[in-house]
């Protein structure tokens, strides 16, 4: 199993390991699985899953190859089309009244398996948002477009998602990562570091130390992040027992 790109930023390393282990858990002895990323512009899965081919679909182009320029509500692409469908800290960018929409043409498009992951509505996660919004404006006078996004927006209902999935067929399980007090805590210190290029240095070793010593550990308590897991047409859902 792949333990991806260890040099990455924590937040991204977190959410790409987590639906990475739980798609090996479910392949079942296939060869490589056809894999559609919905807003993954960046083409980090591929480097988790290097054995799997995975399409890219997203609004903004990249120059990473084989990018498709499309709205995830609306997938240039056939029925059942992609052994499986995923996003990554996408839902809670999309308006509200497009989210059923986005989750529904990720079910058509799938055969097997639907993962959405990303953080879900709670008062813990959204106070840990404006906390972390608060120290990037006061401290370091920086507007993170992302965040704006999710504040504008509002994160999605995790039920929400479950329930639609249900309806459409599905088996449903979440997993849950990243303690909420450690992600606060880690996003104000990355942060402040990648703002000040002197120590840039030190975050990369940072970043490589989390991933590959804690990330293993960090599922305890309220977690920021949950990847909602889909299976369909008799395809089984991860076994979670010793994930971490």
């Amino acid at each position: 199993m792949s333990k991806g790109d260890t040099s990455l930023p924590f937040d991204q390393y977190q959410r790409y390991r987590l639906v990475a282990d739980l798609i090996e858990r479910v392949r079942e002895g296939r060869g490589p699985l056809r894999i559609l990323d919905v807003g993954g512009r960046t083409g980090l899965l591929r480097k988790f899953l290097p054995r799997d081919r995975v399409d890219i679909v997203d609004l903004e182009g990249s120059e990473l190859s084989g990018l498709v320029l499309g709205d995830g509500s609306r997938l240039p692409f056939g029925a059942e089309s992609f052994d499986a469908v995923v996003s990554f800290d996408t839902l809670e960018h999309i308006p509200t009244k497009r989210r059923a929409a986005f989750v529904e043409e990720s079910w058509r498009v799938a055969k097997s398996w639907v993962i959405h992951a990303g953080p879900y509505e709670t008062q813990r996660v959204a106070d840990a948002e404006a906390r972390l919004r608060g120290f990037l404006t006061e401290k370091l006078e920086l507007h993170h477009r992302y965040l704006e996004e999710h504040h504008l927006h509002g994160l999605p209902k995790r039920r929400d998602v479950e329930a639609q999935l249900g309806q459409l067929g599905g088996e449903v399980v979440s997993v849950g990562h990243a303690n909420i007090e450690r992600w606060l805590g880690l996003m104000c210190l990355s942060m402040y570091m990648d703002r000040d290029a002197p120590l840039r240095g030190l975050a990369a070793e940072f970043h490589r130390f989390y991933n590959e010593a804690l990330y293993t550990h960090d599922h305890d308590g309220e977690v920021y992040r949950h990847a909602v897991v889909a299976a369909f047409g008799g395809a089984r859902l991860p076994d979670t027992e010793g994930l971490f």
